[in-house]
């Protein structure tokens, strides 16, 4: 079972994203739970600020201090809250966090650039060593060009979300307001 993006979105607001995308499962994104813990380990050492916190179901604004937690902390872009009546505090982010320049700039990256190499998959397996004993993935091309597809789609999604909202509010003269985060 993979870790998928949740978009929630008040009626209101929904319908008009809808009016500019159309199809819902435009917005669908899941990954592996080891590939998300690697992938915003890895992206963090890629030059990435934001988005390897976007990854990280384990952040917490405002603790660690570094420029993409100041970038993210400064729009108060992300807080820890429960969804859906749950016990555990996860990172939740609004749509602001989308209207960062910088954010914009990584997604754009995601989408255009292969950033990510067969050390990407071999840091995969590791993580599934540690948790397991033996990993049943191999760091291989296929794996690789499975998870570059993964990786630019969620660039995607957000860049197309992004760009929702950008409309949306030109047309209508309002802000949309969106929460999403990983499930768990």
């Amino acid at each position: 079972m993979g870790v998928g993006l949740v978009i929630k979105i008040g009626i209101f607001d929904a319908s008009d994203i809808l009016n500019v995308i159309k199809d819902p499962n435009e917005l669908y994104w899941d990954w592996g739970p080891h590939h998300l813990n690697v992938a915003a380990r890895w992206l963090t050492k890629q030059g990435f600020k934001i988005l390897p916190k976007l990854l990280d179901v384990n952040y917490k604004p405002g603790i660690m201090g570094d420029e993409g937690d100041k970038l993210i902390t400064s729009v108060k872009g992300c807080f820890l809250g429960a969804p859906e009546g749950g016990d555990e505090l996860i990172p939740i982010w609004r749509e602001r966090i989308l209207s960062l320049p910088e954010m914009r700039k990584e997604l754009r990256r995601i989408v255009e650039e292969e950033v990510l190499d067969i050390s990407f998959e071999e840091e995969v397996v590791r993580d599934m060593e540690e948790i397991h004993e033996k990993a049943y993935y191999t760091a291989d091309k296929q794996g690789l060009e499975e998870d570059s597809i993964t990786l630019k789609r969620f660039g995607e999604i957000l860049s197309k979300l992004s760009d929702c909202i950008d409309q949306v509010k030109q047309d209508k003269g309002w802000p949309i307001f969106v929460q999403f985060y990983m499930s768990i």
